[in-house]
């Protein structure tokens, strides 16, 4: 009697591994979005589909932009989004890579932004969380069959191209080099003036375009985002708009000192966003440029 009861036990258990393996499957294919195609403006036809990472039971929701050659390994550019955005900000400089031959990946940051489709974290975002986001996404990326490691950039816009830039910097050998758009290298000094003292600090604050956590402010108190740009050796292409009030063109003034090899370019009457068609034609033609002289 007893054994019987132990075999029930042990059908009853396998049966819950079973279903719970099928439900998980289910789950995650049905969390998938359908891969498509679309044309580039210049009628390049180009791959896009979800390709999310985990961290346990946490998800980086992200998206592969992949040229219609998909054969052999190639060059590869991750996009960092600025804050309270997502990875879909990154659209259009994203089919331009991939019509460059790049396969160009772009990601939600976890609790980066009120439409983020990544996991939310329970203690909110900051510039720490975020960096550990990318150097999880680098690392992944790293190891995909489709990926040319000696040719793997990094790109980024405000927020996001302070995190490129901190991660390319301390990961030299695997970046081979870096876009960075009105980088947010002031977001240490603009806390330090919104919270003079630690204390002071609010559970939660209305910061630019989201709430954002204790956390935030905490974490980027102490942070020099200049300590290891003279390090670097890749090529950089560092955007900024003179006329952008949100990142003064002095910070970006600064890190074009630090860093070794920089084609450091100032848009006249351009803001931070690149919304006028105008900025926006100027930022293509010179992401363009670089992505040509990068390729090969």
């Amino acid at each position: 009697m007893k054994k019987g009861i132990k075999a029930g036990i042990g059908i009853a258990v396998v049966a819950l591994l079973v279903g719970g393996g099928i439900f998980g499957v289910k789950t995650y294919l049905a969390d998938q979005s359908p891969r498509k195609v679309v044309k580039s403006s210049d009628g390049t036809a180009i791959h896009i589909e979800e390709m999310s990472f985990y961290e346990g039971l946490s998800k980086i929701y992200g998206k592969a932009y992949m040229p219609q050659d998909t054969l052999g390994r190639k060059p590869v550019l991750i996009y960092c989004h600025g804050l309270g955005q997502n990875g879909d900000e990154s659209d259009a400089l994203c089919r331009l890579a991939a019509s460059k031959g790049y396969v160009a990946y772009t990601f939600d940051f976890r609790s980066g932004g009120p439409r983020s489709r990544s996991t939310e974290l329970p203690e909110g975002m900051s510039v720490e969380t975020e960096r550990k986001d990318l150097e999880l996404v680098l690392q992944r990326i790293r190891k995909e069959s489709f990926t040319d490691k000696g040719k793997v950039f990094l790109m980024g816009h405000s927020q996001g191209g302070l995190v490129a830039g901190l991660v390319g910097s301390s990961f030299r050998r695997e970046v081979e080099g870096m876009i960075l758009i009105a980088p947010a290298f002031n977001l240490p000094d603009v806390g330090r003036e919104r919270y003079p003292k630690v204390k002071d600090i609010a559970d939660s604050t209305n910061f630019v375009s989201m709430v954002v956590g204790r956390r935030y402010f905490t974490d980027i108190r102490n942070l020099n985002p200049y300590k290891w740009l003279s390090r670097y050796d890749g090529d950089v292409l560092l955007i900024q708009g003179a006329a952008d009030d949100i990142v003064p063109q002095s910070y970006a003034d600064k890190a074009a000192d630090e860093f070794r090899h920089v084609d450091y370019q100032v848009l006249p009457g351009v803001g931070h966003t690149f919304n006028a068609a105008s900025a926006r034609k100027q930022l293509h033609a010179l992401v363009g440029a670089y992505l040509d002289a990068h390729r090969d």
